[in-house]
C-alpha cells in the first residue's frame, strides 16, 4: 500500500475547486518528496482517492510524452522507473547540481519558447516568465525551498538582475536582464 501524507492531502484539498491534473500531479510531485525524479502512479492514485478527485490515468497515458525536452501542451515527462514529472529530464539533470533561481528563470526562457496558458501564466520572449513557475520549477526540479527562492528573487529585483512586468500583479513575470 502507498503511504500518502496528510499535509500533501490538505494541500491538495486546498485547491479542490479548481485543479487542473497538472496542477494535481504537480502538488505530489512538489510536497511528497521521495528519492529520485517524479512521482509514480500509484502514488497519484492513492492520492485521488484520498481527496476524491477524479484522476484520469488514461489522461496521463494521451500526455505523456517520453521526450528528454519541454513539450509544449500541459505534457507529463517519463523519468526512469515508471515515474512521471511535469517537467522534462533534462530540467531535472541540469538543475540537480543548482540551488541558484536565476538558472531556473534562465532554463524556462530558453526552453519554454511556446506561450502556453493564460495571460498571466504563459511564458514569452517579452514579457519573460511568470513568478510563479519559477517558484514550482526550483522547488520541484531544483528543491529550492520556497521561500529562499522568494527571496533570491527579491535581490535579483534590486540589482537590475531581473525585469519585472506587472509587478503589481500576484504572479508578475520575470525576464533576465
Amino acid at each position: 500500500m502507498t503511504e500518502i501524507r496528510e499535509e500533501v492531502v490538505e494541500e491538495l484539498d486546498s485547491h479542490s475547486e479548481t485543479i487542473t491534473l497538472q496542477e494535481f500531479v504537480r502538488i505530489v510531485e512538489t510536497h511528497h518528496g521521495v528519492a529520485g525524479r517524479g512521482v509514480d502512479r500509484d502514488l497519484l492514485a492513492a492520492y485521488a482517492d484520498a481527496v476524491y478527485y477524479d484522476v484520469d490515468l488514461d489522461a496521463l497515458d494521451e500526455r505523456t510524452t517520453d521526450s528528454d525536452e519541454w513539450r509544449e501542451g500541459g505534457r507529463f515527462y517519463e523519468v526512469g522507473e515508471g515515474r512521471l514529472s511535469v517537467y522534462p529530464p533534462s530540467w531535472h539533470e541540469t538543475m540537480a547540481s543548482t540551488d541558484d533561481i536565476r538558472d531556473v528563470i534562465e532554463l524556462i526562457q530558453s526552453e519554454v519558447t511556446e506561450a502556453e496558458g493564460d495571460t498571466w501564466q504563459a511564458v514569452t520572449e517579452e514579457r519573460g516568465v511568470p513568478e510563479e513557475k519559477v517558484l514550482h520549477v526550483g522547488e520541484v526540479v531544483a528543491g529550492i525551498d520556497r521561500q529562499d527562492a522568494r527571496d533570491r528573487i527579491k535581490e535579483l529585483r534590486q540589482n537590475g538582475d531581473v525585469e519585472e512586468f506587472a509587478s503589481q500583479h500576484r504572479n508578475p513575470s520575470l525576464r533576465l536582464s
